[in-house]
């Protein structure tokens, strides 16, 4: 029962964190495709991992970001994608149904 109760929990919350990690990567990154000097294609693989242009791209940028925020971590990403994959596993499976008759047997 309690499973039933904290599976949307999870589905909103790893909705949520994804959502959270898109935003703090946009304030990252912005000004520096705004600006030209990392074209979007560029910024849209830091979302996924750090690399040296990632890197160099954040170190070099002097502009101030909302809340002070001047770094972003894939990491993140990776951990709320995969609480979002986990939710959607878990959505799909079925409950196993329990025979009247032998009710210590699970299908």
């Amino acid at each position: 029962m309690a499973s039933r109760r904290l599976l949307p929990v999870l589905s909103w919350g790893a909705i949520l964190a994804v959502a959270a990690t898109l935003a703090w990567w946009w304030i990252v990154f912005r000004e520096l495709i705004g600006s030209g000097s990392l074209p979007f294609g560029n910024a849209v693989v830091c979302l996924a991992r750090d690399g040296a242009v990632c890197s160099l791209a954040q170190a070099l940028c002097a502009r101030s970001h909302f809340l002070g925020i001047t770094r972003f971590y894939p990491e993140a990403f990776w951990a709320a994608f995969g609480l979002l994959v986990a939710s959607a596993v878990l959505s799909r499976r079925r409950p196993a149904r329990i025979s009247a008759h032998e009710p210590w047997r699970t299908e």
